[in-house]
């Protein structure tokens, strides 16, 4: 347990001291900046946006928090492709595997402390952003976040956890961080998300085992409308608790799943 802290503690400093944290901390900033300055500019203005005189109080404030709650579905993937995807590949390309793996450490303490470091990491950019909407809304109107706000930030950590493992499993197949890079992006944005819509629009199948749908939930706790899915049924009521279920279940699934397989290949990688 002791070398499992050591490590923990050595990657998440190299992590905080990274140019990768500073710019997802700025970028994380300004995009909740932007949330706050368009929540006060829009708060009365938003039935008129949507085609309605009026809205009622609880309805208009899950939009509000389901409108926040898009940006968290980009957020984790963006994080964890920067802290997660050069977590092997770069200790090969870099060659300091050379002077780490033969190291009386075991790999799946070594592979098990470096995906904690950059989970934590990932989950403080993510937690800022989440401080700042909950600070956000609860003072315009003047209500704390309702029991659908928790269940969205326990599905939000599932996200975290299963991009951080999706993203560790591929940095463990390659040697170069640049291939790591695009695989993340390809697999999650051309395989799961364009993959989603060509499962619908040929086969009309819901695909709700991919990752990206299952994300969805994050958002339709509040309101069940998923922006990523056109053929979907929408609803202004919050996502049934069955789905709610379902997609978490699907998320930790991918998050065992990857872990598993990362934590295979890593512990089989020789050094080249």
């Amino acid at each position: 347990m002791s070398k499992l802290l050591t490590v923990y503690l050595q990657y998440i400093k190299n992590y905080y001291r990274s140019k990768s944290f500073f710019l997802m901390l700025f970028l994380i900033i300004i995009i909740s900046a932007m949330m706050v300055y368009f929540s006060f500019k829009y708060v009365n203005d938003l039935p008129k946006i949507l085609g309605s005189n009026a809205l009622p109080l609880g309805l208009k404030i899950a939009l509000f928090y389901f409108l926040w709650s898009l940006i968290l579905l980009y957020i984790p993937v963006f994080a964890s492709v920067f802290f997660g995807s050069p977590a092997i590949s770069s200790e090969i390309e870099n060659k300091t595997a050379f002077y780490i793996f033969p190291l009386p450490i075991n790999r799946h303490k070594l592979f098990v402390g470096k995906f904690l470091a950059a989970f934590s990491v990932t989950l403080v950019i993510v937690l800022i952003y989440i401080i700042v909407e909950a600070a956000t809304l609860s003072f315009i109107f003047k209500k704390p976040p309702e029991i659908y706000f928790y269940y969205s930030l326990v599905l939000l950590i599932l996200f975290v956890l299963s991009m951080t493992s999706l993203t560790f499993m591929i940095s463990a197949i390659f040697n170069k961080n640049t291939y790591a890079y695009i695989s993340v992006l390809l697999i999650y944005y051309i395989v799961f998300y364009a993959g989603s819509f060509i499962i619908e629009l040929l086969y009309k199948i819901d695909p709700f085992y991919l990752l990206s749908d299952a994300a969805s939930i994050i958002q339709r706790v509040y309101v069940n409308i998923n922006t990523e899915d056109f053929f979907a049924r929408q609803s202004l009521a919050p996502a049934p608790f069955p789905d709610i279920m379902l997609a978490g279940l699907i998320m930790f699934v991918y998050f065992v799943a990857t872990f598993v397989i990362g934590l295979f290949l890593f512990d089989r990688k020789e050094v080249q």
